[in-house]
């Protein structure tokens, strides 16, 4: 039990860490000029009996650093991420400003540089990362004062700087939970409006593909007797036959690519269930029924290229994982058409630790300032789009214990990596 928890609790950690990916490089370089620079002014113009030490500034210096680098870093290292940015975070704002605060005894100085770090620290975290790395942080710097002091004495200022410290977090966290309350009734409206849709569209599509089907049984006759009556009448209005006989195919295809985007729109809003039964699943197989599922032209087809010859299992919904293969699918097409070039390509392959299903397009691409944020609820750059496709494909590898991961290059190619356990 304890090691599943521990597993949610990482996962979850690593999401935030994730979505914060985007802040690493400024806050690297303001944490490092900030801790080395200040060092200097301090030493040279507060004067001497400011307290100072180089070696926890040189640490959250460093700290801060390395996250410009973190491209660099081994493989090995990369998964420790966001253990390391919490650890910089906690280290850095609350460990720091409470262990120097006190040692200077509650120098006014000092006061508005806590403060200051601490807006910047509340902007960088959710309200439970907050609540988390603060009492963590504020307990272990005034436990290094005590250890560290002869005679440790709280400042006289310091319930003024509580009062501040605490209205400050106060009004971080309601604001924090009010745009909580404004994404889930932002979710909750979608979900409304899309089953409202559905119901009305449904009805009408339902009509015009039984109509469909009539229309295919009678053409034939029709379009018989038409021959026949052109053959006794050569003057007869020409009529493009073929095209008729087709019609009824065409408008068959048309009403049924109208059903799948209902079924992805109300899927992807309503999100993956853990309840949901899970089953022995082939990619294999998943994927070609995906592929045959999907409402394709024949332009479209020519552009999907697989290599499903890995074929692995996994444990989960072959249902869900279609309709992720759907979301990235739509995508693909979507950019292949924008940019008029590329190809789409599927690859199941195998590794000692864990089973890949590789998805690719070399058409439009993305910026890499984008990648970041693809899989955040609502995070959308299409004109159409409404932000929700990746998210839930997300939360389906996740609830099959697998992850999903983004590469991309403008003008290049995207490729979306989904990875699943053993």
């Amino acid at each position: 039990m304890v090691p599943i928890l521990l597993k949610k609790l990482y996962e979850k950690m690593d999401e935030k860490t994730r979505a914060s990916e985007q802040q690493f490089v400024p806050y690297g370089i303001l944490g490092f000029l900030g801790f080395c620079g200040f060092y200097f002014f301090n030493t040279h113009y507060i004067g001497e009996n400011a307290y100072e030490n180089i070696t926890i500034r040189a640490t959250a210096g460093t700290l801060a650093l390395l996250l410009i680098f973190r491209k660099y870093w081994p493989e090995k290292l990369k998964k420790w991420m966001p253990l390391y940015w919490n650890f910089t975070l906690c280290f850095n704002t609350p460990f720091f400003f409470t262990f120097m605060f006190l040692k200077n005894s509650g120098e006014v100085m000092w006061l508005t540089h806590s403060l200051s770090a601490l807006i910047i620290f509340l902007l960088l975290t959710d309200w439970i990362s907050c609540l988390t790395l603060l009492c963590l942080g504020i307990a272990t710097g005034s436990l290094a004062y005590v250890l560290t002091t002869p005679y440790p004495h709280l400042p006289d200022n310091i319930s003024t700087f509580l009062i501040i410290y605490v209205a400050m977090v106060g009004h971080a966290l309601f604001a924090s939970h009010r745009n909580s309350v404004a994404h889930k009734e932002r979710i909750n409206t979608m979900r409304t409006l899309a089953g409202a849709m559905a119901h009305e569209l449904r009805t009408p599509l339902g009509g015009i593909s039984l109509i469909a089907q009539v229309l295919k049984m009678h053409i034939p006759a029709l379009v018989t007797g038409y021959k026949q009556a052109k053959e006794t009448n050569p003057d007869l209005e020409d009529a493009d036959t073929e095209y008729v006989e087709k019609a009824p195919d065409e408008i068959t295809l048309t009403t049924r690519n109208a059903f799948n985007v209902i079924d992805i729109l109300l899927m992807n809003v309503k999100g993956a269930s853990n309840d949901a039964p899970k089953e022995t699943c082939h990619i294999k197989s998943t994927v070609e029924n995906a592929l045959g599922a999907y409402p394709l032209t024949l332009d479209e087809k020519a552009v999907i290229t697989c290599n499903l010859k890995e074929d692995f299992t996994f444990q989960g919904n072959e249902l869900f994982m279609r309709h992720v293969i759907f979301n990235l699918l739509k995508n693909a097409l979507y950019y292949v058409k924008a940019a008029n070039k590329g190809g789409i390509f599927i690859t199941a392959q195998q590794t000692p630790k864990e089973n890949i299903l590789i998805f690719k397009d070399t058409g439009k691409g993305m910026p890499s300032s984008m990648v970041p944020h693809v899989f955040d609820r609502f995070y959308s750059k299409t004109q159409h789009g409404t932000g929700i496709g990746l998210a839930f494909c997300k939360s389906v590898m996740e609830s099959v214990g697998g992850k999903i991961s983004c590469k991309a290059s403008e003008d290049e190619h995207t490729t979306f990596i989904l990875s699943f356990p053993k």
